[in-house]
């Protein structure tokens, strides 16, 4: 249960030493710095650093009795609200900037993801900005383990409930042969469609294709380049069509 716990914590930014700090202040339930730091196996003053800093983000409480700072957690609810509200302001910002915004769509671009970070946040984002009902377009490599090296199991899984929520279709194609490596649960847990590419046609990265973007993504090592322009995006979503018609589909 620790180690899930590491996991989603990290998911959501904490860093090592952060993680360790948490996850002592939750089980000591209330305490001292010199006790925290010492149960997170820390220096005092690393211990203090992070603790102000959960502090101000609202990750905890603190309160001085006699010239002593101790810190708590109220309650593991707490992580949700601060989420709950952050996403509340963001809606909000959503709704105000609207008549503000000006559409990127004439303004082509590229992106260059390359550290592990950058790449879940981005792909979170897409995933977040998709259209609900829509469809996304991709080319995968089931075993190459693309995903594997960026997120974690637990990590996928909420990927995929964002995408079931916002009823989003996933059309894939693989190569010749490959849809056996694909593990039934990973099926369950999306909508999903699969074709497998003919013999001839090897492929090894990951190709996603949006309605107005186009992203590569490879994950040995982590690399995502993202590119924005309609006539690329256009033209590589008729090459996709074209091997989509070709290809054999699988259940």
């Amino acid at each position: 249960m620790i180690s899930q716990i590491k996991t989603y914590l990290k998911e959501l930014g904490f860093n090592s030493n952060e993680v360790s700090v948490y996850i002592a202040l939750t089980q000591l339930g209330e305490a001292k710095a010199a006790q925290i730091a010492k149960k997170a196996n820390l220096p005092r003053t690393t211990a203090i650093s992070i603790l102000d800093k959960l502090a101000k983000e609202n990750y905890l409480t603190t309160n001085k009795y006699r010239g002593v700072t101790y810190y708590w957690i109220e309650s593991p609810k707490t992580l949700a609200g601060i989420l709950e509200t952050k996403l509340d302001v963001a809606n909000h910002l959503n709704t105000l900037l609207t008549g503000l915004y000006r559409s990127e769509a004439h303004f082509p671009f590229a992106q260059v993801y390359d550290t592990k970070t950058g790449i879940k946040q981005f792909i979170a984002k897409i995933l977040a900005e998709l259209p609900k009902n829509s469809t996304l377009y991709t080319i995968d490599s089931p075993g190459a383990g693309n995903y594997a090296k960026v997120y974690s199991d637990n990590y996928r899984k909420i990927l995929y409930q964002q995408k079931t929520k916002r009823g989003v279709i996933t059309n894939t194609l693989v190569p010749s042969g490959y849809f056996k490596k694909i593990p039934d649960f990973k099926l369950k847990e999306q909508t999903i469609n699969i074709r497998e590419l003919p013999k001839e046609i090897e492929f090894s990265a990951s190709i996603w294709l949006l309605k107005n973007m186009l992203i590569h993504f490879s994950g040995n090592p982590p690399f995502i380049v993202a590119i924005k322009h309609e006539h690329i995006v256009n033209s590589f979503k008729s090459i996709y069509d074209f091997l989509w018609n070709i290809s054999q589909t699988q259940k």
